[in-house]
């Protein structure tokens, strides 16, 4: 082969090298700065909500690299992964689990209307102390009343979304966050260890055609807490946004999110095939939680979070 013919076989190899290169720094670029992605026709709530699966595009570049060879290749294919694993690497190590000296277990579930007996009477055998559920059918308080009426005697419902505790309730108010009618409350939970303040929250659905009101239920919730002047805060609930949702980021800005204590990230909907999405969220200030379990709870398509918080640390 002469030397020429080497040059114009090189030439298209060079040019995929290259272009896999960029390829590489695109999915780098999308991981960091997913949120400043238009959000044209839903594309940002999509593109925000779905960025830590981008990470499946590092095997495929993977195997690529094995095809188009070279050094820069390589080199550029440590770009994705090294921002994956800065962006999203430490949320799929297990938070280590302890045991406080006082804690309080806080459950809470999107019951999907139907599920809300089965959820509450399998949520209290998981030993929660606080149970939060939320699209709780019609005629199903007075049954999951009924239900806890030995271990959790306290409730306190607004709409769809209902507390039970084995504490006392107190200062119990309903919350619109902004969307007109209550989706929310806030209730202190008075623990032999003080006052804890719980907001419950069922936002408003998330969708590529609409989303303007579940935005503007948690920018509400974001600045009902930062006025709060409560020495301990837990939210619980079905947010309808994911981490990683730029609208989502005032809430984490007045909040910590409690850590999950198994592998990978805690997604909790949809259950059936597998859950995509982290949805629910068990959000702290003053407190801290000594473990965060996903639990298959009912029939509903949202699974459960169950934390154990530590009353004595902060995160």
């Amino acid at each position: 082969m002469s030397h020429a013919s080497h040059q114009r076989l090189s030439a298209p190899l060079i040019i995929a090298r290259v272009f896999f290169v960029l390829l590489c720094l695109a999915l780098a670029g999308l991981m960091v700065f997913h949120q400043q992605v238009p959000d044209i026709l839903g594309l940002g709530l999509v593109v925000d909500n779905l960025a830590p699966w981008a990470g499946l595009g590092i095997p495929v570049l993977l195997v690529i690299a094995l095809v188009v060879r070279g050094r820069a290749s390589f080199i550029g294919l440590l770009v994705p992964v090294v921002v994956w694993s800065v962006l999203f690497g430490s949320s799929f190590i297990p938070h280590a689990k302890y045991a406080p000296q006082a804690s309080l277990e806080v459950a809470t579930q999107n019951v999907h209307e139907s599920a809300g007996l089965q959820a509450a009477r399998e949520l209290a055998a998981s030993g929660a102390q606080v149970i939060t559920l939320q699209e709780i059918g019609q005629g199903q308080e007075e049954q999951i009343s009924q239900e806890l009426s030995q271990t959790h005697p306290y409730r306190y419902m607004v709409s769809t979304v209902g507390v039970w505790s084995a504490y006392p309730l107190k200062n119990a108010q309903p919350l619109d966050l902004g969307l007109g009618w209550n989706r929310a409350l806030r209730v202190d939970v008075s623990t032999e260890h003080g006052d804890v303040r719980l907001y419950a929250v069922h936002a408003a659905s998330a969708r590529p055609t609409g989303h303007h009101e579940r935005d503007a239920m948690l920018a509400s919730l974001a600045s009902y807490v930062q006025a709060d002047d409560s020495a301990k805060i837990i939210a619980a609930g079905d947010f309808n946004a994911t981490s990683t949702d730029r609208h989502f980021a005032p809430v984490l800005d007045a909040l910590d999110e409690a850590a999950y204590s198994d592998w990978g990230l805690a997604m909790t909907w949809p259950r059936s095939p597998f859950p995509v999405l982290g949805i629910d969220h068990m959000m702290l200030r003053g407190v801290a939680s000594s473990d965060l379990k996903r639990l298959p709870i009912g029939d509903s398509d949202h699974y459960a979070l169950q934390a154990t918080i530590d009353l004595d640390n902060a995160q």
